[in-house]
C-alpha cells in the first residue's frame, strides 16, 4: 500500500482515519471503509455515457470517412473510432478543475492569483459575486467525515454559515447538477453531525463548467446534428455557465430524505457484493 497518506483522528481520537489520495482509499483504525461516492455509485447513470461514447466513436469513423475521400476505413481506425471516450476523459485540466483549485486556495487564505483563462476569471468572479452577496463566512473545507453507526466514509468539500444558517457547499466539475449530488451531501452532514452534534440546516451545490464557452457550443451544435441524423427533433440548449449555485434545502425534510435514500443505496450496495457473482 502507498505510503503516501493523510492522518486525522476523529471522535475524540478514537477513530484513527488514513486517507491514500493517489488510490482514494480509506482506512478506519486498521481497516478499509467503503467511500460514499463508492456506494452512490450502485445507481447506475450509464445510458447518457454510453450514448455519447458512442456518438464520438460514428464522428471520428464519419470525418475519417469524409477525409479519406472515399477510400475504405482501416482496422485501426476502427480502433482509434472505440478510444475516442477514454481520450476525452483523458484531456488536460477543464476550466472547472482551475476555478475549484483557486477556490480551495482562496478558502485556505493562500491568495491566489487570477486565472488567466476568460472562462475560468469568469467563474472565479462569479464565485466571489456569491459569497459577498450572501454573507458566507466559510469554517472548514476538505474535511474527512465518518459515521460510526452506519460505517461510511468520505471527504467533504467546504463547511460555512451562509446568511447565518449552517451549510455544507460541495462543488462539483460536470455538465449538470445531478440528483446523486443530494444524496452525497446529506450523507456528509449526517455523517458530521453525528460526530460533532452540529445541525446542518442547508446545503448549497456549485457547478463549475467543464468546458469553455466555443467548446460547449461546438458540443451542443454536434449533440443536435446527432438527433437529426437519428430521426428526433432538435432540442433548445441553455446557455453556457462557467459558474451555477444549486440551493438544495427549499424543503427542510430535503436532508432527511436525501439520507433515506443514501441508505438504501448502501444496502443495495452490500447486497451487489455480497451476491454478484460476476465480481466474486
Amino acid at each position: 500500500m502507498a505510503s503516501n497518506f493523510i492522518e486525522t483522528s476523529l471522535y475524540d481520537g478514537k477513530v484513527k482515519v488514513k486517507f491514500f489520495p493517489d488510490s482514494h482509499q480509506y482506512w478506519v483504525n486498521g481497516k478499509r471503509k467503503t467511500g460514499v461516492t463508492t456506494i452512490i455509485g450502485i445507481v447506475d447513470k450509464s445510458a447518457p455515457l454510453m450514448t455519447w461514447a458512442v456518438d464520438l466513436a460514428v464522428n471520428y469513423l464519419r470525418e475519417k470517412l469524409i477525409s479519406n475521400q472515399g477510400e475504405n476505413l482501416t482496422e485501426l481506425d476502427f480502433y482509434e473510432a472505440s478510444i475516442q471516450h477514454t481520450l476525452k476523459k483523458e484531456k488536460a485540466a477543464t476550466i472547472g478543475d482551475e476555478v475549484h483549485g483557486w477556490i480551495e486556495k482562496y478558502i485556505n487564505k493562500e491568495n491566489p492569483e487570477m486565472p488567466t483563462q476568460r472562462e475560468a476569471q469568469i467563474g472565479v468572479n462569479a464565485f466571489l459575486d456569491w459569497v459577498n452577496q450572501n454573507k458566507v463566512k466559510f469554517i472548514s473545507s476538505e474535511r474527512i467525515v465518518y459515521s460510526k453507526k452506519h460505517d461510511f466514509i468520505g471527504k467533504m468539500d467546504i463547511e460555512a454559515k451562509v446568511n447565518g444558517k449552517l451549510c455544507l457547499i460541495d462543488i462539483k466539475t460536470s455538465n449538470s447538477i445531478y440528483n446523486t449530488y443530494s444524496m452525497q451531501t446529506a450523507a456528509y452532514c449526517k455523517a458530521d453531525e453525528e460526530e460533532s452534534g452540529k445541525k446542518y440546516e442547508g446545503r448549497y451545490i456549485i457547478r463549475l463548467a467543464k468546458e469553455t464557452e466555443q467548446e460547449y457550443l461546438d458540443r451542443m451544435k454536434e449533440k443536435n446534428q446527432n438527433r437529426i441524423r437519428k430521426g428526433s427533433k432538435e432540442f433548445s440548449y441553455p446557455e453556457y455557465q462557467v459558474f451555477e449555485v444549486k440551493y438544495l434545502d427549499q424543503d427542510e425534510d430535503n436532508i432527511d430524505r436525501d439520507y433515506k435514500a443514501f441508505l438504501a443505496c448502501k444496502t443495495l450496495k452490500k447486497w451487489d457484493n455480497e451476491t454478484n457473482t460476476f465480481y466474486n
